[in-house]
């Protein structure tokens, strides 16, 4: 479901595999990011963010 309808992607790939990412879980929520990563063949639980920044000041 995004936002105003469903969406059904199909890639296949032609010698490798997607690397879906494991978990307990049998549903697995993505972001729109995560989901575009995995179509391009990127394993997930491999890719960190970098660390959010707090800041109380600025000069």
């Amino acid at each position: 479901w995004e936002d105003n309808g469903f969406v059904l992607y199909y890639k296949s790939l032609a010698e490798e595999k997607f690397h879906w990412p494991g978990g307990e879980e049998e549903l697995v929520s993505l972001t729109g990011q995560q989901i575009n990563w995995l179509l391009d063949s990127y394993n997930l639980g491999a890719m960190k963010g970098h660390k959010k920044l707090h800041y109380e000041a600025t000069f």
